[in-house]
């Protein structure tokens, strides 16, 4: 399996502080059935727009590096591609056009974005048009834990009318985050609202880095095929910058 959206990296957001801890999550996602995961830290340390604590591309990369030295060395059979969280702002928009936000697998194709917790910013559709003439396809990260789209759903069709794709949290499905957030997931997995599942794991604790259960609920609901293709061909797709359509 592949986990587009994973905070694996250690000292570098909320996510892992330590190699130690880092290699734990490898671990865990290695022992779950994930083969490759693309590191995604918030593009802001501190999860507000902040220039200061911008984790810049090179920083990452570098990273990323040093990770894959440590789990060959600890023979831990685990790809890590590299990708950040960015927040759905026009802060944003300007460091991307400046090549200092890391898309996808550094592709320029797919961006994993961030919208606040408690509403849509007015800038949303020029944001996503503005991905868009880029030739990149804007990825809205956990639509089902935002409170706007957990209150109403629907709305998520404006943005996949604006081209944008959306990924869920597994732990969503798995009651992670309650039972309302479970039920509004599992109704949007069903309307055909979600591309792809990924685990937005933070730790080996709470919101560990694991696919195989979420995977396994997907089945019971749109069938084995399609939840297995959330997190193979479809991520498959995304890191090596295919077009989706």
């Amino acid at each position: 399996m592949i986990d587009l959206h994973c905070h694996i990296l250690p000292d570098i957001d909320d996510g892992p502080q330590t190699w130690k801890e880092s290699l734990a999550m490898a671990r865990m996602a290695v022992k779950d059935g994930i083969r490759v995961i693309v590191a995604s830290p918030h593009l802001f340390r501190r999860r507000m727009v902040d220039l200061n604590a911008l984790n810049e591309k090179a920083a990452i990369s570098a990273r990323i590096s040093q990770f894959q030295e440590k789990l060959e060395a600890e023979q831990i059979p685990l790809e890590i591609l590299p990708g950040c969280e960015c927040p759905l702002s026009l802060e944003s928009i300007e460091l991307l056009a400046e090549d200092r936000v890391m898309t996808i697998n550094d592709g320029k194709r797919y961006l994993l974005l961030e919208m606040p917790e408690l509403s849509i910013p007015p800038a949303t559709p020029d944001i996503c048009f503005q991905l868009q003439a880029k030739g990149i396809t804007p990825i809205i990260s956990h639509p089902e834990r935002h409170m706007i789209f957990l209150e109403r759903p629907e709305k998520l069709l404006r943005f996949l009318d604006l081209g944008c794709l959306m990924q869920m949290t597994a732990g969503s499905l798995t009651g992670t985050f309650g039972r309302r957030v479970a039920k509004v997931s599992k109704m949007m997995v069903k309307k055909g609202y979600i591309q792809m599942l990924a685990s937005d794991a933070h730790s080996t604790g709470g919101r560990p880095p694991v696919l195989s259960q979420a995977v396994s609920q997907l089945g019971h609901l749109i069938g084995n095929n399609a939840a297995l293709a959330m997190v193979t061909t479809i991520p498959e797709k995304i890191i090596k910058g295919a077009s989706m359509f």
